[in-house]
């Protein structure tokens, strides 16, 4: 079925069957809504009205009778909602939705080479569409904006239909993203430098570009020799691209680096290569050592936890106390829909919240604030964003979601903070704003029709 969007002014455009819409920069009020807004090294929630101009947060006025313009493209009442910055999800693999309870109950190793035997045929085509229906999940609960470790690149002369990949998912659908290519082998070899040409070329593809970004993602110590690591972190200097890395999964991936370095951690074996001198964001960090977590901290590495993924794949969890109390910056990510199922980060939310309780036997480890601010504001410093995105103020980019508060995971409405970790599920999302544009509403994607991308994915793996 095809969604139209009434205030539009851009023609309908037909792209491989599915009928989409671009969405025109808006004047939008919303109006009456209960924000949450920034207090400090905190939360708070004031009554009051938002107004977007083009892509930016212009104002935020609290008084309910303040006087407001009249000259709006839109108006969203906002009565009965809490309105707040759309979640950042700092570590995911979005082609991955086609992997969804395919390999289940298995430990990492066995999963890794599980999944490695199928993605290895999949094209750019299929990467398209998978990463689509990821960007669905991730607009019905919450997520505005995600970094992207994928396995395929687009052809350098197409930006939007099929063969375009993930940057051409995240251009269709009004996302934002920064995407990398899984980066692996040493320097000099054939597949190594054609995937990095790949990158290249599709970063090029769309610079300048204000929501699709791109980001180096050499995949893992064990994948990755100091060499590539070098050449990456040099491609980086000259580009300036930031970084993003797997690091320290599992037990086993530490043995083997110890082996193969005669000692090192795979915290050391990447600070060694040079890569921590690029900004670098360093996804799971459950196996690290005191010494590890000083060092992350020398480099201002940003650190990515994924608990539903980690404890799926029984990789332990991330000492996520001491990397607050140390100073690093913690940030949240799904993982890919392989390991973690799902792309909701309202529920890794409420996952981060309380598993680090119970494995610390600690009630006061990591209260409903911290992991709001690993889902929003950390995610936004990690990506060099902290003054445009990750928290509702103005001049802000204008990526905002609105929950309905008028259902009973929110009744009473004791302590609405609280409530977005232990409360919410993500279904009380209804509308979605991302620099500036509508592109959720009433729980309506606008810019691409999702029945038709699930049918194209399960077609993809009827195949398999």
């Amino acid at each position: 079925m095809v969604v139209f969007i009434r205030y539009c002014t851009s023609a309908v455009l037909e792209n491989f069957g599915i009928m989409i819409k671009k969405v025109g920069a808006m004047k939008i009020l919303i109006k009456n809504g209960e924000l949450l807004l920034p207090n400090q090294d905190d939360f708070r929630i004031a009554k009051g009205n938002l107004i977007i101009e083009d892509n930016r947060i212009k104002s935020i006025l609290l008084s309910e009778d303040a006087d407001l313009p009249s000259d709006y493209d839109k108006v969203i009442d906002a009565t009965d909602s809490l309105v707040m910055p759309g979640l950042i999800n700092a570590h995911t693999h979005a082609y991955m939705s086609l992997f969804r309870n395919r390999a289940d109950d298995m430990e990492f190793f066995d999963w890794l080479h599980s999944v490695e035997q199928v993605e290895d045929n999949l094209t750019a085509e299929d990467c398209y569409y998978a990463t689509l229906l990821s960007i669905a999940e991730m607009l019905h609960s919450g997520t505005t904006c995600f970094v992207d470790m994928c396995l395929r690149s687009a052809r350098s002369d197409v930006e939007t239909d099929p063969a375009s990949a993930v940057s051409g998912a995240a251009k269709l659908s009004g996302m934002r993203a920064f995407i990398g290519r899984g980066l692996i082998g040493e320097d000099g070899e054939e597949g190594a430098m054609r995937r990095l040409n790949e990158f290249l070329a599709d970063a090029k593809l769309h610079q300048g570009d204000d929501r699709v970004k791109f980001i180096l993602a050499p995949h893992a110590p064990y994948s990755c020799e100091p060499s590539i690591l070098s050449r990456i972190k040099k491609e980086g200097l000259e580009r300036h691209l930031p970084a993003t890395i797997h690091i320290s999964e599992s037990e086993a991936e530490v043995a083997g680096i110890a082996k193969k370095t005669g000692g090192d951690t795979p915290v050391e074996y990447v600070a060694k290569s040079g890569l921590f001198d690029l900004p670098t964001i360093a996804a799971h960090l459950v196996n690290v050592t005191d010494s590890d977590i000083n060092l992350l901290k020398q480099y201002n590495v940003s650190a990515v936890i994924n608990p539903r993924s980690n404890m799926k794949l029984g990789n332990g969890f991330a000492p996520v106390e001491k990397f607050v109390k140390n100073g690093l910056n913690v940030c949240l990510g799904t993982d890919g829909s392989g390991s973690n199922n799902t792309q909701n980060l309202f529920q890794e939310m409420q996952f981060a919240a309380l598993v680090y309780k119970g494995s610390n036997k600690k009630a006061k480890c990591i209260d409903a604030s911290d992991v709001i601010k690993f889902a929003t504001v950390n995610g936004a410093k990690a990506l060099g964003y902290s003054d445009s995105l990750g928290a509702l103020k103005e001049g802000a980019l204008a990526d905002i979601i609105l929950l309905d508060l008028n259902v009973p995971e929110f009744t009473p409405r004791n302590n609405l903070v609280s409530a977005l970790c232990y409360s919410a599920n993500g279904s009380e999302v209804k509308t979605v704003i991302i620099n500036g544009k509508v592109i959720m509403e009433d729980k309506t994607i606008l810019t691409f029709d999702e029945q038709e991308i699930m049918q194209k994915c399960e077609k993809i793996t009827s195949n398999w």
